[in-house]
């Protein structure tokens, strides 16, 4: 019996299956002492609830509101999680950023998508004893980040604007106003607006419990005790780079991966004898030094996907400001009466909309629960701003554009290739880093979180499938596991391929063999599904426009590393 040639009732009569309840998010018990918790176990959350039960009877008995403007919940309210209206759920604000959130996990299992407001985060990873992990592929988005400068700019411009109107009011003795924090309230970050340079702005957060640099080294450690036994013994003790990991060029990618890798491997191990990968992705699509499809960027590489206005990059935003201008007008005509009485400003939806980054932003920078600008918006106006988050990648990178599944097939067919070959021809394991709209396209070619009609810009579609806070958070990731297992009746071992998505196993999209309830796709068969998509989808030569001098694929996991340290590929 051929390795490659899984046999479905073989796996079928596999039974020695264990679930297990971490009481964090991430992982298990361990990540707790290298990850702030984002949610609580379920007993915590049980408890949150019944007493929250009470604090809201006792509210209406005594005739209390919720506080704020339009009956809004506080800052700390919105980013802790409050009980609902029928105190059967729990509502999270780090699930309505719109990918500005910190790491959190996918709650359910199989890639439904859809918020397990239950506060239930178990996840199932353990396999039966009988089963290892032989090879192991992740791409993952950086670390939680600060704004990037053209952001930064317009919340540093807007800020300015607004205090100067509060501090106009507090000098006529008037105090109370939902501006008034601005007295106080430091940003968040340096710009220098004229030179346009920041020593934060478009680069990893470094304080509080998200700063990236310090999540992305914690999720190294996690990640490493689960795939750190796949390393070659020859890795401690040997002069020469046995290993590699790869990122594209951003710095903030860079950061990433290199805080990632000494997480992973140890310090000394990844500075002594890992290879850090850097693939540029400065050069301009279309021209012809752009690395065509030998990239981690393909969005960054297609130049057609560039070019094309109607269909291309543009549209993401073009449907977004559609939806955002239906509620974001209803917000301002809101805040308006209050606004413009106390402080004689006027605010533009644009500017409510820098309002709520400046919410997400301020929380990954610092950590602040508290951040006041989380406060001046509706739970309402939090989902209406998550949801124009997740049109905008729809058709930006997302299944709305239909260049997306051929810039993420890249990806997804050269880990294929590996996966089909194993540890025995290629290394067993390869860690790669990029940005959310890397992520996309990848989840697009392999069908997740898909939807029955593409997602529509007149209203909000509450239980859609695709939402940004379980694609790509920040430092999202998509994680290929190829399983190997001892087969109960040959010699030989049967070989599959499980998918974990931000931690959560989820279901190979079209295997119609998976076993041990959809966990594990038979290797043939997944082998089978992406080719299927290949052909599907087309080349990314032909889609992009490349000319004949461009690289058609990423090479660069098939080659040998024997330098440790940093490599750039130009």
């Amino acid at each position: 019996m051929n390795n490659d040639d899984i046999s479905p009732r073989v796996f079928a009569r596999r039974r020695h299956w264990q679930r297990f309840a971490p009481q964090h998010p991430v992982d298990a018990v361990s990540e707790n002492r290298t990850i702030a918790s984002i949610t609580s176990s379920r007993s915590r959350t049980m408890m949150f609830i019944r007493v929250t039960l009470i604090c809201v009877l006792i509210a209406v008995a005594v005739g209390v509101g919720t506080g704020g403007i339009g009956g809004m919940l506080s800052s700390r309210e919105l980013v802790l999680g409050r009980a609902g209206s029928e105190v059967t759920s729990v509502w999270h604000l780090f699930r309505h950023l719109g990918g500005y959130s910190p790491w959190i996990p996918h709650h359910e299992k199989h890639g439904t998508g859809h918020d397990n407001d239950s506060g239930d985060t178990t996840i199932d990873m353990e396999l039966p004893e009988e089963c290892t992990i032989d090879q192991v592929h992740m791409l993952s988005r950086h670390a939680e980040r600060y704004p990037t400068l053209s952001v930064g700019i317009k919340m540093k411009k807007l800020v300015r604007r607004l205090r100067e109107a509060v501090k106009k009011t507090s000098m006529l003795g008037t105090e109370g106003g939902v501006l008034d924090f601005l007295n106080d309230w430091e940003l968040f970050f340096e710009v220098d607006e004229a030179a346009r340079t920041s020593p934060h702005l478009e680069l990893l957060t470094t304080r509080g419990q998200y700063a990236g640099t310090e999540r992305a080294y914690a999720s190294g450690v996690v990640l490493g005790r689960r795939y750190r036994h796949l390393l070659p013994d020859s890795i401690f003790g040997s002069n020469n780079a046995t290993a590699a990991i790869y990122s594209c060029s951003c710095d903030r990618v860079v950061s990433t991966a290199d805080n990632f890798g000494r997480g992973f491997f140890g310090d000394d191990v990844f500075h002594n004898q890992i290879a850090h990968v850097i693939v540029s992705d400065n050069k301009a699509a279309g021209s012809p030094h752009s690395r065509g499809g030998d990239t981690l960027t393909p969005v960054k590489t297609c130049a057609r996907y560039r070019a094309d206005m109607v269909h291309g990059r543009s549209q993401g935003s073009a449907m977004a400001a559609v939806f955002k201008a239906g509620y974001l007008n209803r917000a301002a005509e809101r805040l308006r009466p209050t606004l413009q009485q106390r402080y004689g400003v006027e605010l533009l939806p644009e500017d409510l909309w820098t309002m709520q980054e400046m919410c997400g932003f301020e929380i990954l920078a610092t950590g602040n629960h508290d951040a006041p600008w989380c406060g001046l918006f509706t739970r309402q106006e939090w989902e209406e701003f998550a949801y124009a988050r997740d049109v905008l990648h729809y058709f930006r990178t997302g299944p709305g554009t239909p260049y997306s599944e051929v810039m993420g097939f890249l990806y997804l067919n050269a880990t294929r290739e590996l996966l089909e070959l194993g540890p025995t021809k290629f290394k067993s394991i390869y860690l790669s880093f990029a940005h959310d709209g890397d992520l996309v396209p990848l989840i697009s070619a392999l069908g997740l979180f898909s939807e029955a009609a593409p997602l529509p810009v007149s209203h909000l579609v509450p239980d859609r499938s695709w939402k940004l806070s379980t694609v790509v958070p920040m430092g999202g990731r998509i994680v290929f596991e190829r399983i190997s297992c001892a087969n109960s009746i040959t010699a030989d071992r049967d070989i599959g391929v499980r998918l974990l998505v931000n931690d959560a196993v989820t279901r190979v999209p079209g295997c119609e063999h998976a076993t041990l309830r959809g966990e594990i796709c038979p290797l043939q068969e997944y082998i089978d599904i992406v080719d299927r998509k290949g052909q599907q989808v087309g080349g990314f030569e032909e889609a992009c426009g490349l000319d004949s001098e461009q690289r058609r694929r990423p090479s660069f996991f098939e080659k040998e590393w024997t330098e440790a340290g940093r490599v750039h590929l130009e």
